[in-house]
């Protein structure tokens, strides 16, 4: 009988595996059963906008009528363009990369970037805002002319591909249905919530309609109650047997009695006052208004309701101030996704820069102190940050540090023409510097002439080293080149000793030269 053995992980084979379909959808808005997409036409899937507004977002535009959500969507826009937006290149080691970002810094803020971004932020209400570009050729370069906010309410989107996505489309008189194709790269579409693929997004419009609708219906109840208990009513008695003309009269006096401050009545006819029998303490309308606000003011702003409070009034304070900043970063990163998939990518391939992203860093202070105090640390460590990550932290306008000059030895000649040149007077009066570099002159002669064979001999073995360097260099800054390339391995203040060195002894033999050829001139000469 035949041995069985079990198979092993090497004489297994693994199944081949299909390639994937690519470029294609599946489960795309065309193949929902659910959703009716005539000739194409998407609808929002905004259930309110659908049952009470037609899916015209005019419903939600209505809203900012109220204090309160104007109030909320204030907060939420200005909050962020209160805040620095900084430019940087998607890759900072390409070519002209840092150069490119600070070209596309100076083209927004010539097109108004903050107010374009708080006009699409009210995206936040509707679920979508559109704005059209306007091109021009400024110093020779494609930039934005102005960016235009237009009306949701002309655009719809078209889908006529199952395999590519939906297309805006402007809604004109002679075709309201489909509308018409919009130019590529001229129109931003900023949504928020796009639930399954909703090319219109879904608002927060949705949430705030209920609330405002009671809060206005409880306004109305909580006026007529302050109209009917708040002064006294008056009360006209006529007789039974009273016609119409005593009726008439009463009226009169009635109305007379309000505009006038007077009051006429036949005989036989009363007039009373009413009191109010209420307390003053009815607040069921002020609370039913105020519980509103407060549920405007969570969807919102994420604000706790007033009635909290108590020991953990503080905490509660700050916990409101860290979801409103949590609010404010979440708001300026999907905007800055929009804008960088659209208007800076488009200004980029236009003019060819290299691609760069804007974006907004929403921190306080402490937290930006904090984060210098670890830079710092870091910096300690032997490590330095680029000039775009200190821009990207700490904003625009940072630039590299110039190094301070090493400044030479105490006690020590100072070279001529670098700083305060040993001069002498020449025929016409005026100074002459002691040591001419492109003077072709025998240096190392003249510097060991100088030094004398009973010098120092470290000194003049240092001189030695450096005789074939300084003899024929056209100037200080050759001078100091040889000597870095020659010793730039040496520590810092060993190379700054060698410098000051070879200086000093150029600057002496500059002055032998001078002295040399004053004791030479002939007689009479001056």
């Amino acid at each position: 009988m035949a041995k069985r053995t079990r198979p092993t992980r090497n004489t297994m084979t693994a199944p081949a595996l299909a390639a994937p379909e690519f470029d294609t959808e599946f489960a795309n808005r065309l193949q929902d059963p659910f959703e009716i997409a005539y000739m194409g036409v998407l609808r929002t899937n905004d259930p309110l906008l659908l049952e009470r507004g037609q899916g015209n977002v005019q419903l939600y535009r209505e809203l900012k009528r109220d204090g309160k959500v104007f109030d909320g969507l204030q907060k939420r826009q200005l909050a962020l363009v209160g805040k620095p937006w900084q430019v940087e290149p998607v890759d900072a080691t390409a070519p002209n990369a840092t150069k490119d970002a600070e070209t596309l810094t100076s083209i927004l803020k010539e097109s108004a970037f903050d107010r374009v971004c708080s006009e699409l932020l009210e995206a936040l209400l509707a679920g979508y805002a559109v704005a059209e570009i306007v091109w021009t050729i400024r110093n020779g370069m494609v930039v934005p002319k102005r960016i235009v906010k237009r009306a949701q309410r002309r655009f719809v989107y078209v889908q006529e591909d199952e395999n590519e996505p939906p297309r805006l489309r402007m809604l004109k008189r002679d075709n309201m249905l489909t509308g018409v194709p919009v130019p590529d790269r001229k129109f931003i579409v900023h949504r928020v919530n796009p639930e399954d693929d909703n090319p219109y997004g879904t608002g927060l419009g949705l949430q705030l309609y209920w609330p405002v609708f009671f809060k206005r219906k409880g306004i109305v109840a909580w006026n007529k109650l302050c109209d009917r208990f708040g002064s006294p009513t008056l009360h006209g008695k006529y007789p039974r047997t009273a016609g119409p003309k005593e009726k008439g009269t009463l009226a009169d006096a009635l109305r007379a009695f309000n505009s006038d401050g007077f009051v006429m009545t036949p005989e036989g006819m009363e007039i009373a006052l009413l009191e109010s029998k209420l307390n003053g303490n009815v607040t069921t309308q002020q609370a039913l208004c105020e519980y509103m606000d407060d549920w405007i003011g969570a969807v919102l702003t994420g604000q706790e309701s007033r009635s909290k409070g108590g020991g953990a009034v503080a905490a509660a304070s700050k916990e409101r101030e860290d979801v409103r900043e949590d609010l404010t970063q979440a708001d300026s990163d999907l905007l800055s996704e929009t804008v960088n998939e659209t208007l800076l990518a488009w200004i980029c391939d236009y003019n060819g820069l290299q691609r760069c992203q804007v974006y907004r860093k929403v921190k306080d202070d402490d937290d930006r102190k904090a984060e210098s105090e670890v830079d710092k640390n870091v910096t300690e460590m032997g490590f330095e940050l680029s000039v775009d990550a200190v821009r990207a932290k700490y904003g625009e306008g940072w630039e590299k540090k110039a190094a301070a000059p090493v400044p030479p030895p105490q006690g020590l000649p100072r070279l001529a023409g670098s700083g305060t040149p040993a001069a002498a007077a020449n025929d016409e009066g005026q100074a002459t510097s002691a040591a001419n570099f492109a003077e072709p002159s025998g240096w190392a002669d003249r510097i060991a002439r100088i030094l004398g064979d009973g010098g120092d001999l470290v000194l003049r073995d240092w001189m030695e080293r450096i005789r074939a360097m300084v003899d024929g260099v056209d100037g200080p800054d050759q001078l100091r080149d040889r000597l870095l390339a020659a010793y730039g391995d040496l520590p810092g203040a060993e190379l700054v000793e060698l410098m000051a060195l070879a200086f000093a002894a150029a600057e002496l033999a500059g002055m032998d030269a001078v002295a040399t050829e004053t004791t030479l001139q002939p007689e009479g000469a001056t």
